[in-house]
């Protein structure tokens, strides 16, 4: 018999493809006007060379991104960032809410290789806020390439941009703050801890929280990674970042589009900000219908719109799965990256040279 939690994971997921599925074939046409005849016929005609394009694009953005991984965690090898991430990031994308299960993933594959869990979590907790800070600050370009572009009401892009830079703002001081001080650390830690403890009651569950002193108590931890690793964590995040609006700008074009760059940017930084819904897994089809529907605003029509951004995913979404599989057998049968594992990861442990 199958055990009750299991059968509401199953059941949340069999929700979740269902809810996918009515997003790509009922809203999506309906909010860009696609028909879905013209968008077949349009992905049928790209040429080899048009794809092989495209796939060496979004290979550059896995190289990226393991660069943020490398910087994170010293000693990493760059072959082992890129076989953690594409398999991390394909079992997160199987399941809604499926981080959770990808950072296990992540912590079984880095434990093998003899990193132990204070070195994973705290690269897991300092990517994590690049990520968070990615997403508020892509808008704001975004919106400012808009403004330069001439496509946006100034008065509503002033106002946009305003609560942009308002939230960022208050969000870079909460950070700088929890880094600095103790005293602002321990005030996050109780402001923390009383959200977690509001949504464990909501849950019935007894579990206590005592974040109010395991913030300030990692703090200097964190210090020590981001001094000697936030230049490479930044530009290896900006490098991905724009690999994956590269990737596609060139699918719209590849498709016969003509929207300029600002515009292409303004829906992939739209789309990043979508892929934090955990409707479905990795807010596949709410991020395809948002992007759309915003290049359709901005002007391009339905047709290409729809079929670029289905192209698009196919790279940055469902590649994922095949490339995941593969991690997996690499770390499965590489036995000569298998290390016993390493002892607990100390402040000093971070040389000033940075992680190699």
């Amino acid at each position: 018999m199958t055990p009750p939690g299991r059968r509401a994971r199953v059941l949340r997921g069999g929700v979740s493809v269902a809810v996918a599925a009515v997003l790509f074939v009922v809203v999506l046409p309906r909010v860009t006007g696609a028909h879905w005849a013209v968008v077949g016929t349009r992905l049928g005609q790209l040429g080899a060379g048009e794809i092989l394009l495209l796939t060496a694009v979004w290979c550059a953005g896995l190289a990226c991104y393991a660069t943020v991984l490398v910087a994170s965690v010293p000693g990493l090898r760059h072959a082992q960032a890129v076989t953690v991430n594409v398999t991390g990031s394909a079992v997160s994308n199987l399941l809604p809410l499926g981080g959770a299960a990808g950072l296990a993933t992540t912590f079984a594959m880095l434990g093998s290789w003899g990193f132990p869990p204070a070195t994973v979590a705290l690269s897991a907790l300092v990517t994590g806020v690049w990520n968070v800070f990615a997403k508020l600050v892509l808008p704001l370009v975004a919106l400012a390439g808009l403004l330069l572009a001439g496509d946006v009401a100034t008065g509503r892009l002033a106002v946009g941009a305003a609560v942009g830079v308002a939230v960022l703002a208050v969000a870079l001081a909460v950070l700088a703050g929890t880094l600095t001080s103790e005293r602002v650390a321990r005030g996050v830690g109780r402001v923390l801890q009383a959200v977690g403890h509001a949504v464990l009651r909501l849950a019935r569950s007894p579990r206590r929280l005592d974040w109010a002193h395991a913030v300030p108590a990692r703090r200097h931890l964190v210090i020590d990674l981001v001094r000697v690793a936030w230049l490479r964590m930044t530009v290896g995040l900006i490098g991905f970042l724009g690999s994956q609006a590269l990737l596609l700008y060139l699918s719209l074009h590849a498709l016969g589009g003509s929207l300029g760059p600002a515009q292409v940017f303004a829906g992939y930084a739209f789309g990043r900000l979508l892929t934090t819904l955990p409707v479905t897994p990795g807010g596949v089809g709410v991020t395809e219908t948002g992007v759309a529907g915003l290049l359709v605003a901005l002007g391009s029509d339905g047709d290409t719109a729809t079929s670029a951004v289905l192209l698009f995913s196919g790279f940055a979404f469902f590649a994922e799965f095949p490339a995941g599989a593969a991690g997996y057998v690499v770390w499965a049968t590489r036995r000569s990256w298998r290390r016993p594992l390493a002892p607990p990861f100390p402040p000093a442990g971070l040389s000033p040279a940075g992680p190699r």
